[in-house]
């Protein structure tokens, strides 16, 4: 039908035009050609219920009454009828583009089209063609200057219009013979997706995975390199410090050797003593190092260990404060020895001038994080130990590696001690769970060490009676070590027997009545340990406190495997001596008790 009237229209119109009455030519073919028009989209909408086809419709018939009244409207001479006529057929001109052929693409290619009921489409229809007439009756025969009836026609056409529109435009209905071929195209566009996410997603996670694979390689290589430049800087170090040490040495021997000495005998022996004593030193640095973190934790009081580093240092210019009770969990012994290096490099700032050092121990309560020097400090309650010189100050230029095994700022006769100082300080505050802050200028350097503060120990504890009546064995091979524990426990009501060797301590075993063995490992003859497992077959029940210069992770578990009731690091304070003697004196007592009542 739409094909006969494409054909049909132009022929029937050129027919009329030349050959009829050319006056009438558009009153003939236009409406004959809308007519067709609102046939087909009424057609359309029988087929789909499109809303763009029951708009269409009824707007080409509305177009068709227009055309078909075209001559009437010529022949009355009047423009402004002309006028008004051909505005009424634009008005619906616009309709018809606005809410029909804008949406029949759509609805045509069944992409989610607007649905209109029959009922809805007879009653627009009808009311949309009903408004013609008052437009039409304004124009022909009730016209007046003001067109009111030909203007209230155009606005109820336009009303309904619109009214339909809104009301059918959201309602998005799929026509039912289309829903199956939408599911499936859109399930393939999202599989496709789909895929494509997932493939993007492995060739990621495979650049990832490469990526990883070389920053680890990297990353091992670097540490790789870095332990092997600190082993190496280390060892170059410590040999370059042992050769230092040991040169002097050799050349007062070869001075004894070949007679040369003179008078000056004594002068060549101190000579020897000092750089036996520094080598003694960087090795007890170096021990000190190795062994982090194995020393039995115990109740300290900073206090008492400020005062202990003071005395090491007789008329220095070194004051000592005490800000309340300061109590830590920790090893005394290695906290005085950090105290002991930067009280040490304190007077070593200057040797031109005589530096005073102050030595203060407290308590802080912190209410907000602080950033120090090293680390950062929560809020919490902290014992902190204080060391604050007149000193030179430290250059900004060295601030960032004096923590550095073997790095110092100091040159020629301020070159002193092993270089390892500060290092140990840093591992210490570390191995205590604390921080170390830092402030340097040229008034002097003040360095803060803050470690987690305990509550005080109970006052029995704090009062604790070191004095036992029992006999101990102390096994060690150092006269000097030997002597001073001889007196340490002495003073304390010990009978203190002694053994500088592994057989002697056997031999000593097997004749005399001991309860106690404080013993070290690094023993000629026989071990340590072979002490240890003998002096339990000689003397079943005995208790031993192992007191050495270095020991492995292993050894240690070995030997509390065997039955030590503790391990002191040397060089381990009186007190600490004391109190580990105490109490194992006091699981013999207790064990002994339990056999009894097993017996009884």
């Amino acid at each position: 039908l739409s094909l006969a009237a494409a054909l049909g229209l132009p022929a029937l119109g050129f027919g009329v035009f030349y050959g009829y009455r050319t006056d009438i030519a558009t009153s003939v073919t236009y409406p004959i050609m809308y007519g067709v028009a609102a046939v087909v989209h009424a057609v359309q909408y029988r087929r789909g219920r499109g809303f763009a086809s029951a708009f269409l419709a009824a707007c080409s018939a509305a177009q068709g009454v227009m055309c078909a009244l075209y001559f009437s409207t010529i022949a009355i001479g009047n423009p402004a009828i002309m006028i008004l006529g051909y505005a009424h057929y634009a008005s619906v001109s616009i309709i018809g583009v606005l809410f029909g052929w804008v949406h029949l693409p759509r609805e045509l290619r069944g992409r989610s089209p607007v649905r209109m009921s029959v009922r809805d489409a007879r009653t627009f229809a009808g009311a949309f063609l009903a408004a013609e007439i008052p437009v039409w009756l304004g124009l022909l025969v009730f016209y007046r200057p003001t067109p009111t009836l030909f203007l209230a026609g155009a606005a109820v056409q336009q009303i309904v219009a619109f009214a339909f529109y809104f009301v059918h435009r959201h309602q998005l209905v799929i026509h039912t013979d289309n829903i199956g071929e939408l599911l499936e195209e859109r399930t393939r566009e999202l599989r496709a997706a789909q895929g494509e996410l997932a493939r993007q997603n492995e060739i990621l996670a495979e650049k990832l995975a490469e990526q990883e694979r070389d920053l680890r390689a990297k990353t091992q290589v670097i540490d790789r390199q870095r332990r092997l430049e600190l082993a190496a800087q280390t060892a170059g170090q410590v040999a370059h410090d042992i050769q230092n040490l040991v040169s002097p040495i050799l050349v007062r021997l070869e001075e004894l050797e070949t007679g040369r000495v003179g008078a000056d005998l004594a002068g060549i022996c101190a000579v020897i003593r000092r750089q036996v004593e520094q080598l003694m030193s960087l090795n007890t640095q170096l021990l000190a190092l190795s062994r982090r973190g194995r020393d039995e934790r115990q109740a300290v009081l900073l206090a008492d260990v400020a005062r202990d580093v003071a005395d090491r240092f007789p008329g220095q210019n070194l004051s000592v404060a005490s800000e309340g009770t300061s109590w830590i969990q920790g090893s005394a012994s290695q906290i005085s020895r950090g105290i002991s290096n930067l009280v040490t490099n304190a007077f070593e700032s200057d040797l031109d001038r005589r530096v005073s050092v102050s030595l203060r121990t407290g308590t802080r309560v912190l209410d907000a994080n602080r950033r120090c020097h090293l680390g950062f400090l929560s809020p919490g309650r902290y014992s902190f130990v204080s060391v604050e010189d007149t000193g030179p100050g430290i250059q900004d230029k060295y601030l960032d590696h004096i923590f550095e095994p073997f790095y110092s700022s100091k040159g020629g006769r301020h070159r002193s001690g092993s270089g390892l100082g500060l290092t140990i300080v840093a591992a210490v505050v570390d191995d205590h769970r604390g921080v170390l802050d830092l402030e340097t200028g040229p008034q002097g350097t003040h360095f803060t060490l803050y470690f987690p503060a305990i509550e005080p120990p109970r006052g029995d504890e704090i009062a604790e009676n070191l004095s036992r009546n029992a006999t101990v064995l102390v096994v060690d091979d150092d006269t000097s070590t030997l002597r001073g524990c001889r007196e340490v426990l002495a003073a304390k009501g010990y009978t203190v027997l002694s053994a500088g060797d592994g057989r002697e301590a056997l031999r000593v075993l097997q004749t005399q009545p001991v309860d106690l063995l404080l013993l070290d490992l690094g023993l000629p003859h026989l071990n340590g340990e072979e002490v240890l497992m003998g002096a339990m077959h000689i003397r079943p029940g005995i208790r031993s406190v192992i007191h050495t210069s270095y020991l492995t992770g292993d050894q240690e578990a070995a030997l509390k495997a065997i039955g030590a009731s503790a391990i002191l690091l040397k060089p381990a304070t009186p007190t600490d001596l004391l109190r580990a003697l105490s109490r194992a004196f006091d699981e013999r007592v207790l064990s002994e008790k339990r056999s009894a009542s097993r017996l009884d």
